[in-house]
């Protein structure tokens, strides 16, 4: 079989037209278990006896996995088989991969096996794994789900709200999107707690994000480079006292201050270079939840010196190295590192 896009999938399943193997791998793990439990329903079609359902996870016996495929339903049409975090890397090349392949090939219309990835990666870069990936695709239906942009994850954001009869914006969705750095996981998890916060029939306003969205560390620290840039003491030290009330650890928050520094100081020498943003991602290979704070970076950097930004790793570094070898108060010792980087001209 080939490899399916998600649209395709997602309509092969509404549809009933089911394969007899599925291999769903990538970035998008929640996507990824998602997917492998819609495909569950379908096949079983509303059996939730349990007797058609077999799960276990990594490389199982190749002999007892034919045994559940071969077994005939329970009062069924179909049974159901997931594995997951299979890894293809560990699969023994010669009799193995053979026995592998050939129970793939004669898997019967009254099973339905799901290979589903969520706690690994594979590298592909092995003609072992090339090879027997071009095995499977043979026989299953293969699925990559790649990270999402943020005006996907916001779409996602926007139909789980409307499901649940509440509105919001498309700018504040792909606002909730960017804060949750495009993490499906954690965007679905926030936009249910938003739902429940809200009645029916009522809107998610960015107020009301902004006070029940904890933001993570790293937007936290890039909302701190913005302000700190944009020469803005007073929000800056605002956002710090707000990282300090969540208990984040100094040296974390300087680590984080650090990266945003450093990506600004490789932004400006490309912008000097007259490297393009979308060449710098390109080779740097950004996953699309990176791109929307690598652009803003990108930009920031246009109207920086690179002479500044050399003197900024120094007062970080410097800070680093008090932090890690003498006894000091870590919240005034950010405090001063914040200020110092703010006086840079």
């Amino acid at each position: 079989m080939p490899v399916v896009k998600r649209e395709t999938l997602k309509e092969d399943i509404k549809n009933g037209k089911l394969a007899s193997v599925y291999f769903l791998y990538g970035e998008e793990t929640f996507l990824v278990k998602s997917y492998a439990e819609r495909i569950k329903k379908k096949a079983l079609a509303g059996d939730e006896s349990g007797m058609n359902l077999v799960e276990t996870s990594g490389n199982p016996d190749i002999s007892m996995l034919t045994d559940h495929i071969e077994a005939v339903p329970f009062f069924a049409d179909r049974k159901v088989i997931m594995i997951n975090d299979f890894n293809p890397e560990n699969v023994e090349e010669g009799e193995p991969t053979e026995s592998f392949i050939n129970m793939l090939k004669n898997v019967p219309e009254t099973a339905v096996l799901i290979f589903y990835l969520t706690g690994i990666t594979f590298s592909t870069r092995t003609s072992k794994v090339k090879k027997l990936l071009e095995e499977i695709k043979k026989y299953a239906a293969v699925c990559e789900f790649k990270v999402m942009t943020s005006k996907e994850v916001a779409n996602v954001i926007t139909a789980k709200v409307k499901k649940e009869k509440r509105v919001i914006s498309p700018t504040n969705a792909n606002y909730l999107a960017e804060i949750t750095l495009c993490d499906l996981n954690l965007s679905s998890v926030e936009t249910d707690k938003l739902c429940s916060y809200v009645s029916e029939g009522q809107e998610i306003t960015k107020d009301i994000i902004d006070k029940m969205v904890e933001k993570r560390l790293e937007t936290k620290v890039f909302s701190l480079s913005d302000a700190m840039l944009g020469n803005n003491r007073k929000k800056s030290f605002q956002i710090l006292n707000e990282l300090f009330e969540q208990r984040a650890e100094p040296i974390a928050v300087l680590a984080a201050l650090a990266s945003a520094y450093s990506e600004m100081y490789m932004y400006r020498a490309a912008i000097n270079s007259n490297v393009s943003f979308n060449q710098v991602a390109a080779d740097n290979k950004f996953a699309a939840n990176k791109i929307y704070f690598a652009q803003k970076k990108y930009s920031q950097a246009k109207n920086m010196d690179i002479r500044t930004l050399r003197k900024a790793s120094e007062i970080i570094f410097d800070a680093d190295t008090k932090l890690k070898s003498v006894k000091i108060d870590g919240r005034i010792l950010l405090e001063e590192t914040v200020l110092k980087l703010m006086e840079l001209k």
